[in-house]
């Protein structure tokens, strides 16, 4: 059993996306729920550059958290296995590096959903379920119906950011991390873009 095997099995299942959506929604409505926003929100010229500091903010939460479990699974298999085995190093990097784009994207998802709900629990809900997989039920109705109007093999979870985090192989190729690499950056800048319009437009 080997470092990059464990950090595998739980990048796919979500484990680690789990503890990152809570912190996220907890860290994109502390100063809105707090009142605090209101202090802030006024002397900034355009309060989008708000949302594009929390996604930064997010973007290193994400790579220090990512860092910190990798280092967990290296004292982890040390402890209980008595021995420590990485692995191929290189391939681990480039997994690595693929979910980190995946998992931020997820997160900047969840803060887009938070801001424009303006509802904690509401968000909460909803981060875990997709992390949880209930999306899974609206995408296979979204399939039957595709299939329905004659488009073959469609497979909508294929193109979601969630289901690139399960799908993404454990040594992926070149086309394999480009097109997962693309869905992520595709769904940040949307989700950024609607959260920064929302909360410009929106009385606080």
């Amino acid at each position: 059993i080997t470092v990059k095997d464990i950090f595998y099995g739980n990048a796919q299942s979500k484990f680690y996306a789990l503890f990152l959506v809570i912190f996220t929604v907890i860290f994109v409505m502390a100063d809105i729920n707090s009142g605090y926003i209101k202090n802030i929100g006024g002397q900034i010229q355009n309060r989008g550059y708000l949302v594009i500091a929390k996604a930064i903010s997010l973007l290193a939460y994400t790579v220090l958290t990512m860092a910190a479990m990798v280092l967990v699974q290296i004292l982890a298999c040390r402890l209980t296995l008595g021995y420590m085995e990485f692995g191929d190093i290189k391939g681990f990097l480039v997994y690595t590096g693929i979910q980190i784009l995946l998992h931020y994207a997820l997160l900047v998802i969840c803060m887009a959903v938070a801001i424009i709900l303006k509802s904690s629990v509401a968000s909460m809900v909803i981060a875990i379920c997709l992390c949880m997989d209930m999306m899974v039920i609206i995408y296979s109705a979204i399939d039957k119906v595709v299939s329905r109007m004659g488009v073959k093999d469609f497979h909508l979870i294929k193109y979601t950011v969630t289901g690139q985090i399960a799908m993404v192989s454990q040594n992926p190729d070149r086309k394999e991390c480009l097109f997962a690499a693309i869905i992520a950056a595709g769904f940040a800048v949307v989700c950024m873009a609607a959260g920064s319009v929302v909360f410009k437009k929106r009385d606080i």
